[in-house]
């Protein structure tokens, strides 16, 4: 079944191509009689007026798809004049035309200044389509530079815009320019949701170049997630949608993307012929980033087929095209690359000198895959050099890495799953509107029904009425049930939710936290009993070792505490009058050689007649995390101070650090399961959040509460409330 589709999407995508050409080529031709006329008209018009300003930036934008420096010489000059004779809407107009030529030329700054300008001018004239164009411009320039924050601002600044003036178009591109952020942070889910979202807008105005290109990218994003299935539907669909569109960007897009599936699925052949064809169309774009995207997936693909010297030819071909270019991605993918085929070839020493910058760069740009890859390469580079300590050094980079990309990994099965059940929701709602539908056809009918049986007679009336009556009971007894089984679907989701946020969280302490240190011990006991370092070497490390295990002690009793409380359902507490400076005073000796090594200042001002009311035995461990914390993120010489304060019935505890403080993110992110809640101390020393969202559970179920105020590079204080005696 599988080869079947593979032979007709094959089939398919050459007609598809051929249609391609012949479009662009009739349009290229109509566009150049445009030209000619307008090129005319300029002749006939020397003046510098308002008119020849429109003349020259209509021109401009004949030559967007065809020649850029073109394109940007009739722009200047249309500027100029504008400028001189003081025209705002030609200044405007001519300003985000240039703004599109440095973009597509990748002079970002450029770019930015004069879409800016052009910003300011409709801003000004409340011009909101002008204004909707130029954000999605800014929006782009962002987008091509990774700032996918600011990028977001824009994207979203615009669809609310176009919500106001019913712009679809616009709002369309917005949405899958967003899909297109999360479909390169690896969220396929989201990415399928804001494709979709744009594909409804799209198809709202019968926007083929829309449709179309939506349909593609979500045909790559099910090629990522491994259903080749519904990639190959998404594309057979795209296929007639795209027959008659004649802009170049879309079906630029649309075949590049295309290669991208067939890479995904290993048909290389098929993935090189879209490439080449996406080649030979960009270079009459003039966009030099478009044809870094086919340089690089086309010396990736020979790189895929083992074909490692044409794939290094391609991958030089790359780096003297970026020369000029300077897109960093590119270059990392190049240079990552050609190290490796260096490797390969026997050349360690060549590879490795290849292979050290690159991982910097991918370090920096925090992508894991490559920095996985090159760790990997310079490990088995290293070790055939029997250079065994550089060899280990990037062996626990490799394997660090590889456990977060499984985690990753298991986090896109578990999107795949959550957009499984959301589609399947989905299904069920259109059945029940489905349904409604139905119902008010049948409805309908009956009315008829009633006006020809007033018409036959009192005895027929008489029988419609009891159908009716009959057919109510049906519907209220049918409508009810869909209600029952909507309210059990919401119940389950809810269910679903709250125990897929408790095992992602366990799963990732477990596979990264705990596997990691015991990993390295076991690596280290076996090269000392190898032989392969020395019993010096191995003294040398010991203190990393021990600072693992001591984290990783302290990692297993809060993560023991937590599931055991959090697989019970609830956390029992057996509650007493304890002294407060007691149990203060014990866990600061307790971590007093923690705390000594940081040469940090631990102060206990509580009074020592201070009690509560609470469980001893969870406010021992509450305190004991929290000095800990407050250990963990404070520097070298730093103070931490704990105060005590009455306050009516109960008392108030407050645990004050001078270290490096909280953003308002962090503090959103505090007694919670989050997946990202992972943060560092000032050593390393590794966070998770379990103990933190521990204590917030003991001290509510010791009827108490906890909060927490921050302020980065200034430090934290947490502060606890308890009763001071059994509340009535």
């Amino acid at each position: 079944m599988n080869s079947n589709i593979k032979i007709l999407l094959s089939f398919k995508t050459i007609g598809f191509v051929l249609t391609i050409i012949f479009c662009v080529s009739f349009c290229s031709l109509a566009k150049g009689q445009k030209a000619d006329s307008l090129m005319a008209n300029l002749k006939a018009h020397p003046q510098n007026d308002t008119a020849r300003v429109k003349l020259l930036y209509e021109i401009a934008g004949i030559y967007k798809d065809k020649d850029l420096d073109s394109m940007g010489g009739f722009a200047k000059e249309g500027l100029s004049i504008a400028e001189k004779i003081n025209f705002e809407k030609g200044k405007a107009f001519c300003s985000q035309q240039l703004g599109l030529v440095y973009l597509r030329k990748n002079r970002y700054d450029s770019a930015l200044n004069y879409c800016q300008n052009a910003l300011n001018f409709y801003e000004k004239t409340h011009n909101i389509p002008g204004k909707v164009k130029v954000l999605l411009s800014i929006g782009d320039i962002y987008y091509r530079q990774t700032k996918y924050n600011s990028s977001l601002e824009y994207y979203n600044k615009i669809i609310t815009l176009c919500e106001e003036i019913n712009d679809l178009t616009s709002e369309g591109l917005a949405l899958i320019d967003i899909g297109g952020i999360y479909s390169d942070q690896s969220n396929y889910a989201e990415a399928i949701n804001y494709y979709l979202k744009g594909l409804k807008v799209f198809e709202k105005q019968n926007d083929r170049k829309g449709i179309s290109m939506t349909l593609v990218n979500i045909a790559t994003i099910y090629a990522a997630m491994g259903n080749y299935k519904l990639a190959i539907d998404y594309i057979n669909q795209s296929i007639p949608v795209t027959k008659g569109i004649s802009d170049k960007e879309v079906i630029f897009s649309n075949i590049v993307n295309i290669g991208a599936v067939y890479e995904e699925m290993k048909d290389f052949k098929n993935a090189l012929i879209a490439y080449d064809n996406g080649l030979k169309l960009v270079d009459s774009l003039g966009d030099k980033t478009w044809k870094n995207v086919c340089l690089v997936n086309i010396a990736n693909t020979y790189f895929q087929m083992g074909e490692l010297d044409t794939a290094y030819v391609k991958y030089i071909e790359l780096l003297k095209q970026d020369e000029e270019l300077n897109d960093t991605a590119s270059i990392l993918t190049a240079n990552a690359a050609i190290g490796s085929i260096l490797i390969k070839k026997g050349k360690l020493r060549e590879g490795i000198k290849q292979l050290l910058p690159a991982l910097n760069i991918a370090k920096g740009k925090q992508i894991k895959q490559t920095v996985f890859e090159i760790a990997r390469d310079l490990s088995t580079a290293y070790e055939q050099l029997h250079d065994y300590p550089h060899s280990l050094e990037y062996h626990k980079i490799f394997y660090n890495y590889r456990d977060s990309l499984y985690n990753e990994k298991n986090d896109k099965q578990i999107q795949q799953l959550q957009y499984d059940y959301a589609l399947e929701k989905k299904e069920i709602k259109i059945q029940i509107l489905e349904k409604h539908k139905l119902i008010e056809q049948n409805r309908s009918e009956k009315q008829r029904l009633i006006i020809w049986g007033m018409l036959s007679g009192l005895l027929l009336f008489i029988i419609i009425i009891i159908l009716l009556y009959r057919n109510r009971l049906y519907e209220k007894k049918n409508t009810d049930k869909i209600l029952k089984q909507k309210e059990e679907i919401q119940l389950q989701a809810s269910k679903l939710e709250e125990l897929n946020g408790f095992k992602d969280k366990t799963f990732s302490v477990l596979t990264h936290d705990l596997r990691g240190p015991l990993a390295s011990l076991t690596a280290m006991m076996t090269m000392l009993d190898e032989s392969v370092i020395s019993m010096d070497d191995f003294k040398a490390l010991i203190p990393d070792v021990n600072k693992q295990l001591y984290s990783l002690n302290i990692l297993l009793d809060n993560l023991l505490y937590w599931a055991k409380s959090y697989m019970k359902g609830e956390m029992a507490a057996k509650p007493e009058i304890i002294n407060l400076y007691n149990i203060t005073s014990q866990n600061i000796t307790l971590l007093h050689d923690e705390a000594h090594r940081k040469e940090i200042t631990i102060n206990n001002n509580i009074s020592p007649d201070i009690h509560a009311f609470c469980d001893k035995e969870q406010i021992d461990i509450v305190i004991r995390n929290l000095i800990m914390n407050a250990i963990k993120f404070t520097y070298h010489n730093g103070l931490i101070t704990v105060n005590s304060k009455v306050i009516a019935d109960t008392v108030q505890l407050s645990i004050t650090d001078n270290g490096v403080g909280m953003s308002q993110k962090q503090l959103d992110k505090l007694f919670t399961t989050s997946p990202d809640n992972n943060t560092y101390g000032t050593e390393g020393e590794k966070g998770t959040g379990l103990g933190l969202l521990l204590c917030h559970g003991f001290i509510k179920v010791n009827n108490g509460s906890i909060t927490a105020i921050s302020e980065m590079g200034k430090g934290s204080r947490f502060t606890v409330i308890l009763p001071m005696s059994p509340t009535k």
